[in-house]
């Protein structure tokens, strides 16, 4: 007579055999130029920013490779429309969306109260946590530890009221890695927060600017009709049915071959070794799994799933856009503002009357003249408070600029330096990383 665990160790081997078969038939591969033509129906422009985010949130369907990502902008940048527009897309059940929390309060949400560990439990593993708002700085740096994926496990004492008035500690248990969007008008970034996410910035541009308000007069005439059609789109409802089908799959891993190579290519796009690079190279690495994660069903390689050649190559472009800002660790926003105002309003006045002063390091740019460039430039008014507390702190600390008072004039009033300038002063483009021959250089390499 066969025995009973013979009996059920053949059981566990055939659910193992079914459970590598896929949940759903095999959807058509789709490139990430198809995915960006499928979210430009509600999101104009924004390529890179719109792909990572989506790729953020569909990374929750893995075990452990969440991506996090900061969204640091002005307000009115469309920051929060963009993670919204791409959140509409994913089940309501796998999205936990908050436009702010304190410290406690985020600890006191949902969970399952365990007697035998004496702890309430809180899954966050396949969720997508999103901020629409930033959140308390304590808040963020008590997530420190579920954003770096220090431990499946997080846990956390907190203090409580009982019913008597008295205070008893609990006992919070956080579960899992989620994927992790904020979104923030403020451009001062913590170091330990700053290196935990890929850092975005929505793209400023006249013509994006231009589609964005035709999109909103369309969606204002009749909002019904426009959301009717929208929903209704073939291409968009495929993808919603495709995000569903991914998550059924339950896909613990990613293999990556040839890592090697992608050590290579990842120093190539370096100056310098710094210790943040070794998050980076976690973020890259995360990318690259999410970029398979959406077409699964073709990347199954002896019983495993693998990275193809495309998945990489892709996730390197996506990489490209935004490694010079995330490499100074400043958001996107402040690299367009420092190439885009900064060095022209510099260049400008060195071009007039002030060259050899300049070139000697006696004098350097006053805020008004950066001002008035700003002004003549878009015709609008440059935050003052914002330039003084957040903007130039920031590209003050990364070595982007130098400031202090002149040799010649009024010593009173501080200079700006700027301490690096891209080959043959072509400034880039706005919102993003240049290209490869606007890659900065040091001054003293010219």
């Amino acid at each position: 007579m066969e025995k009973l665990s013979d009996a059920m160790d053949r059981r566990t081997e055939k659910l193992g055999e079914l459970r590598k078969q896929p949940l759903h038939p095999a959807f058509e591969e789709m490139s990430l130029d198809e995915l960006a033509d499928i979210l430009s129906l509600t999101i104009k422009h924004d390529y890179e920013n719109k792909l990572v985010t989506f790729l953020c949130m569909l990374s929750a369907y893995t075990e452990k490779n969440q991506i996090n990502v900061s969204f640091n902008a002005p307000s009115s940048s469309g920051k929060s429309y963009l993670t919204t527009e791409i959140a509409k897309l994913f089940p309501d059940g796998d999205k936990i969306e908050l436009s702010g929390a304190s410290p406690t309060s985020f600890f006191h949400g949902e969970g399952v109260y365990d007697k035998d560990r004496k702890a309430k439990i809180v899954p966050l593993y396949r969720k997508i946590l999103i901020f629409y708002e930033q959140p308390d700085p304590t808040l963020q740096a008590k997530l420190r530890s579920v954003l770096s994926h220090d431990a499946w496990e997080t846990k956390y004492r907190i203090t409580n009221k009982g019913q008597k008035g008295e205070h008893r500690a609990e006992l919070i248990i956080m579960q899992g890695f989620p994927a992790t969007v904020f979104c923030s008008a403020g451009l001062k970034l913590d170091e330990q927060e700053a290196t935990r996410a890929i850092l975005l910035s929505p793209e400023m541009t006249e013509d994006k600017l231009k589609e964005g308000v035709h999109l909103q007069a369309e969606r204002g005439a009749n909002e019904q009709a426009f959301k009717k059609r929208i929903a209704s789109e073939p291409k968009r409802r495929a993808l919603m049915k495709r995000i569903e089908a991914i998550r059924d799959e339950r896909v613990d891993d990613i293999i990556i071959p040839e890592p090697e190579k992608i050590e290579k290519r990842f120093y190539e796009k370096l100056t310098s070794v710094k210790p943040r690079h070794m998050r980076d190279m976690g973020h890259l690495m995360k990318l690259i799994k999410a970029i398979t994660l959406l077409n699964i069903w073709t990347r199954r390689k002896d019983g495993v799933f693998q990275a193809s050649t495309s998945d990489i190559d892709q996730a390197f472009e996506l990489w490209g856009y935004f490694i010079e800002s995330q490499d100074l660790n400043i958001p996107p926003v402040l690299m367009s503002f420092y190439k885009n105002y900064i060095l022209p309003a510099y260049i400008e006045k060195k071009d007039e009357d002030y060259g050899d002063a300049m070139e000697r390091g006696d004098i350097g740019l006053t805020k008004q003249e950066l001002t008035r460039f700003y002004f003549n430039k878009e015709r609008a008014t440059l935050n003052h408070e914002q330039l003084r507390k957040q903007i130039l702190p920031q590209l003050e600390s990364c070595g982007l600029i130098m400031q202090q008072p002149p040799l010649e004039g009024d010593k009173r009033s501080w200079h700006i330096f700027p301490q690096k300038f891209p080959e043959e002063n072509n400034i880039g483009k706005a919102g993003g990383t240049p290209e490869d021959e606007d890659i900065i250089q040091d001054p003293f390499d010219h």
